[in-house]
């Protein structure tokens, strides 16, 4: 067969015109960088129905990105159409009626699909070439129909190849880029919530934290002025006791002035004597001014000051205080105070005043004892090197509410306030010690407390 020099030239044209339609097809992916899914199918049913002369060119996308599926066509305007007759003609022809005569070839290989249908805009039949979009054509399909005989030739088919490798991987990037944007939008909402979360919980905490120091300074003010109440609630119990320790010294220095005088009045006068009377006088004096000391700082309302203390002074001293009051209440007192105390450091004050508080309760508990002898007893020891103990033991009639002896305001006491024990615990637990009871065999209770040797660095 003869082949004409025309035939040749317009072959090379053609391959000419395949090799320009090849290179403008691989130059699309960098025009449909960040671009949505939509503009690129725009984009590439301009290009084929220019590049190829279609007469209809459709295309439909099943998941475009997570949103609704989309579908597109494209129609070429015949030569006796005007720009405005093909506009009406699109509008005309939605893509979805397009979508209507594929639907039943729709994800199917290209062999199941008909080579020749009827254009439902002309009314005339048309060879159509299907590809889909992806691997598996799991991101859609594109038809590209002509009513030419020869359609589609090689070349025609190579660029539909083309164009839909190339549409393929400019719309997995789109949905990839869909996704991303849609992951860092939900990331940033996410930080954006969670930052607004944190900062209501930290205002919130910062409110509770406030609060809370407010409860507490408010307690400490409560607890001190309840100290200061027991105190001072206590004074008119003791004005006897303490009447009586002051007496003592006090009649002995009129007695040994007295004799002085006698003394100094004799012929010839007993000098010696006379000082030796004076000189009880000296020591009398000081022994009532060392009362009235004693008695100053236990219900004076002073700073409290944490030094090094030793337990068996703060308890001799309280024992001192307490004499008037056990001799008069006929309470014989024993002590079992142990040598070489590891000094703890606390408030003198305070602890005078649960040593006062036990003793006192202990003395008051043995009033209704008729059948035996009120023996109070004392003791002091260290059972470890970390901790020095105080026991006080009356012999009453025992504890009859353990679990609720603590509690503010519970007093099995007639005139009570129920707040001494309380206070006790307060002052304890403030040295960061520890206070208990315990009910003996029959009859009695013991008070024990614990206090940490040396922590000066804990209180």
């Amino acid at each position: 067969m003869d082949v004409q020099p025309g035939d040749v030239a317009e072959e090379i044209k053609r391959l000419q015109r395949c090799i320009n339609d090849l290179i403008s097809l691989f130059a699309l992916p960098a025009m449909w960088s960040g671009g949505e899914p939509s503009q690129i199918v725009h984009t590439l049913l301009d290009a084929l129905l220019r590049m190829l002369q279609l007469d209809l060119v459709y295309v439909r996308l099943r998941d475009p990105g997570g949103q609704a599926p989309i579908e597109m066509v494209r129609f070429a305007p015949s030569q006796e159409q005007t720009a405005q007759e093909q506009t009406a003609q699109e509008h005309t022809a939605q893509p979805q009626e397009i979508g209507e005569v594929f639907k039943n070839w729709s994800g199917a290989g290209a062999q199941d699909w008909p080579a020749r249908i009827r254009n439902p805009m002309t009314g005339r039949d048309i060879s159509i070439v299907p590809l889909g979009l992806g691997l598996q054509g799991e991101i859609g399909e594109i038809v590209a129909g002509s009513q030419r005989a020869d359609f589609p030739r090689q070349t025609e088919r190579l660029i539909l190849s083309v164009a839909a490798n190339q549409a393929s991987i400019g719309l997995q990037g789109a949905r990839l880029l869909g996704e991303q944007k849609h992951v860092a939008t939900e990331l940033d909402r996410r930080v954006a919530q969670r930052t607004a979360e944190l900062a209501a919980a930290n205002a919130e905490l910062r409110l509770e934290i406030a609060d809370r120091k407010r409860a507490e300074e408010a307690l400490r003010d409560s607890q001190a002025r309840l100290s200061r109440a027991i105190q001072n609630a206590t004074v008119g119990e003791f004005a006897a006791a303490i009447a009586h320790e002051i007496n003592q010294p006090l009649a002995a220095v009129v007695a040994n002035g007295q004799a002085c005088l006698r003394w100094l009045a004799a012929e010839p006068p007993g000098i010696a004597k006379a000082q030796e009377a004076a000189g009880r006088i000296v020591r009398d004096g000081k022994e009532a001014g060392e009362v009235v000391r004693r008695i100053r700082a236990l219900f004076k309302q002073a700073a409290i000051e944490k030094i090094d203390l030793d337990l068996n002074e703060v308890i001799g001293e309280v024992l001192h205080l307490l004499a008037g009051e056990t001799a008069r209440k006929r309470v014989a007192v024993e002590t079992d105070l142990g040598r070489d105390l590891a000094p703890v450091v606390g408030d003198r004050v305070q602890l005078q005043q649960v040593v006062f508080n036990l003793l006192l309760n202990a003395i008051e508990a043995m009033d209704p004892v008729v059948d035996r002898p009120k023996k109070l007893f004392i003791r002091s020891k260290q059972p470890s090197p970390e901790t020095v103990l105080v026991e006080v033991r009356d012999c009453g009639p025992g504890i009859k509410d353990p679990d609720r002896i603590f509690e503010a305001f519970f007093t099995t006491k007639e005139n009570g306030m129920g707040m001494g024990l309380a206070i006790c615990c307060s002052i304890i637990d403030a040295h960061h010690g520890r206070l208990w009871a315990a009910s003996g065999d029959g009859s009695g209770a013991t008070f024990s407390f614990s206090l940490p040797v040396q922590a000066a660095a804990a209180i």
